[in-house]
């Protein structure tokens, strides 16, 4: 929005669907894994357990920041090269050991969002 402050580009369709984890979250998984696990190596997949389009992302920082820009999306179901339509990572190994994120997808966005806000306000 910096070169055309009246357009917001999207990259892709917006249909792209992406899980999104609060940092307290991320850190909070980290812990409880620390503790949980014995061995002196262990992989987990830390994540929320649903998912978020693209253009809701959009929609909620337009909105959260009062703005209001015509929305420009591209054409493909990925935004970048490498990109894919549905980010979604299983958690369910830490899952059996007790732990889920507090906040959904929407949720760590708003809450990201906000803490940027008060951040640079």
């Amino acid at each position: 929005m910096k070169g055309n402050p009246n357009e917001l580009e999207i990259l892709g369709n917006g249909n792209q669907k992406k899980s999104y984890l609060y940092v307290e979250d991320c850190v909070d998984g980290m812990i409880f894994a620390s503790r949980k696990v014995k061995s002196n190596l262990e992989i987990f997949n830390l994540g929320s357990e649903d998912w978020i389009s693209v253009k809701e992302i959009a929609e909620i920082v337009c909105k959260e920041l009062n703005l209001t820009p015509k929305l420009k999306f591209g054409e493909s179901d990925k935004g970048w090269k490498g990109d894919v339509p549905l980010m979604l990572l299983d958690i369910s190994k830490i899952k059996k050991l007790g732990w889920k994120p507090r906040y959904n997808s929407r949720d760590s966005v708003l809450l990201t969002l906000n803490s940027l806000k008060n951040y640079l306000a």
